[in-house]
């Protein structure tokens, strides 16, 4: 079973996504790209952030609250990264064995299928390193969700800041009486 990311739990905040199984238990399948753990990091990596980091700061404008959320969701990526790097780890070992098993039954077209599955599995787990490496240190494409959010953030702070402003200058206003009043009789 792959540790997965349906598409419906991508248009949810991913740190509050579930990976591996949905609520029913019912293993998810990856349904985008190609159909490896290597899709669900992109997925999150892909994910813009800036509508969670905006409803953020009209909920709770503190740049201390920002840094608390940019972490659970820095966080929530990495565990992911660890994830997919583990799931990696089992698959290669599964076809090690299974490819010791060919070898020594002389299947060699099975051979070379997994032969090419293992070299799938090897340059995913090396776009991984690289991917986690470009995140750990907002590099790249890699920090996309980082930044919306604190884009989203920023943004919805200075929403807050010019509607205080507006109210102010309307409350400093005096009322304009209308000019012209029209009675109307019947």
């Amino acid at each position: 079973m792959l540790p997965v990311m349906n598409q419906a739990d991508l248009s949810e905040d991913p740190a509050n996504a579930t990976v591996g199984t949905a609520p029913e238990a019912k293993p998810l399948t990856v349904s985008y790209a190609t159909g490896w753990p290597i899709d669900i990091i992109y997925g999150y990596l892909h994910k813009n952030y800036e509508e969670k980091g905006f409803n953020d700061a009209m909920m709770k404008n503190d740049l201390a609250f920002r840094d608390m959320n940019m972490g659970i969701i820095r966080n929530k990526i990495l565990m992911i990264f660890r994830e997919i790097n583990l799931n990696y780890d089992v698959m290669k070992k599964d076809i090690e064995t299974r490819m010791d098993t060919c070898n020594a039954a002389g299947l060699l077209t099975t051979l070379s299928e997994l032969d090419k599955q293992m070299s799938i599995i090897i340059t995913h787990k090396s776009e991984l390193a690289q991917l986690e490496e470009d995140f750990r240190n907002n590099a790249n494409e890699a920090s996309v969700p980082l930044q919306s959010y604190d884009c989203g953030f920023l943004r919805g702070i200075a929403t807050i800041a010019m509607s205080t402003t507006q109210k102010a200058t309307q409350m400093s206003q005096p009322a304009v009486a209308p000019i012209f009043q029209q009675k109307v009789s019947a």
